[in-house]
Parts: structure tokens; C-alpha cells; sequence
């Protein structure tokens, strides 16, 4: 399995370049990171419905794992979806950060991620929920065959954000995908090291911290 990794620059809102580049490349998988379509909402705005990212996916013959708002039951959440064929699964982010204005701005949600595919059994968790090993504990029974963890983590911490995806990787035993945002949004500056890692931890792919760039990594 073929997979772009898509470490982007927290103000660069056009996904349309890296759908064609891995559309070009016969990628199987394409991840992008947290709220990769509006980048982080302090406050709550109108955002694209999700019958319109619907129409933008199905262009491309690719399974798309995004993080977008969404607007649901007349409140706005901050969803990963993984996309394929013209069906979709939405995750909810269960922990919202606080000194974001999550709390704020977003519901809760109140169910593990958990995405079927044809490529197996992906479990999903957003950002803050990577200090919280009951969501992977939760992730771990269900029998997953590979985490991914988008991610808004500011520079400041990006240390933190390292060590707890290999925290992850090893209490899971499972291979875990971390996608991270690099820039700077006039509020926070986000810190990039997107990585894929081995279920016992080992760094199989890395990012640096300031480059917008695209892992292409072989499962």
C-alpha cells in the first residue's frame, strides 16, 4: 500500500494539489491533518457542508482521510473523515483543547474513530486525544490494524508530540500514522514532525518542523 502523508501549511486551505499528486502517483491513501480544510477555528464560522467535500473527492479515484468542521445536528465538530467511492465515515474529536477555544466552538464526540476499509481496520484520534490512553486502550480492543492521529500540535510542544506518538505506537502494538501541521496562523505556530511509526515505536518516516512536504511511505 502506496500512502502521501500530507505535513501542510496551516494557511494553505487549496487540498486540490495533493489530491493530483497522488492521484498521479497511484497512491492507495492520502492523510491529511487536523482541519486541513479551514485550518484552526478559534471561533465558530459557517463552513463548506460536507455535501460539498463529497463532490470534490468523488473527482479522484482515491481513499481520502481528512480533517475538516463539519456542521451536524446545528453544531459545528471537528471531524476526520476517511472517503472512498462516494461513501464516507466520520470521526468526532472527543477531547477538545481548551486553551483553543475547542470547548467553545465544537460538541464533543462520544464514539471511538473507527474507519472500515478495504485496507483493513483504521482507528482515528485527533490531536489532544493523543494524552489520553484510554482512546487508544478503547482503539486497541477494537481490533484496529493501524491508527492515524491528525494534528494541529503548536512548535512550542512538538517534543511532547513526538514522544507520545511513540508512547502510542508501543501501547497499541499497532502501526500509528501521525500527520501534523507546520506554519504559523497568526495565533499558533504548529510544528510539523509528522511520522509513521512501527507498532514497537521505531521511526519509519519523519518530517522536520517548518516544511510543507508530502511523505510517501509503502505499508
Amino acid at each position: 500500500m502506496k500512502a502521501h502523508i500530507v505535513q501542510k501549511d496551516c494557511d494553505n486551505l487549496d487540498i486540490r494539489p495533493f489530491l493530483d499528486a497522488a492521484r498521479a502517483a497511484m497512491a492507495d491513501l492520502i492523510c491529511f491533518p487536523e482541519l486541513a480544510t479551514t485550518g484552526c477555528l478559534y471561533e465558530s464560522r459557517e463552513v463548506e457542508p460536507l455535501d460539498y467535500w463529497l463532490d470534490v473527492f468523488a473527482e479522484y479515484g482515491l481513499r481520502i482521510m481528512i480533517g475538516l468542521p463539519l456542521n451536524q445536528e446545528d453544531s459545528l465538530t471537528n471531524s476526520y473523515l476517511y472517503y472512498h467511492r462516494g461513501g464516507c465515515q466520520i470521526y468526532n474529536k472527543i477531547n477538545l483543547f481548551d486553551p483553543m477555544n475547542e470547548d467553545k466552538v465544537y460538541r464533543r464526540g462520544d464514539s471511538p474513530g473507527l474507519f472500515r476499509t478495504d485496507l483493513g481496520l483504521f482507528g482515528a484520534a485527533i490531536c489532544y486525544d493523543i494524552r489520553f490512553p484510554v482512546v487508544f486502550a478503547d482503539l486497541r480492543s477494537a481490533g484496529v490494524d493501524r491508527i492515524v492521529i491528525p494534528a494541529a500540535f503548536p512548535r512550542e510542544r512538538i517534543g511532547e508530540w513526538r514522544d507520545l506518538l511513540v508512547e502510542r505506537a508501543r501501547q497499541t502494538e499497532r502501526m500509528v500514522i501521525g500527520v501534523n501541521a507546520v506554519g504559523d496562523d497568526g495565533t499558533n505556530e504548529f510544528g510539523g514532525s509528522s511520522m509513521v511509526l512501527a507498532p514497537d515505536g521505531l521511526i519509519l518516516a519523519l518530517g522536520d518542523e517548518v516544511t510543507e512536504t508530502v511523505l510517501e511511505v509503502e505499508f
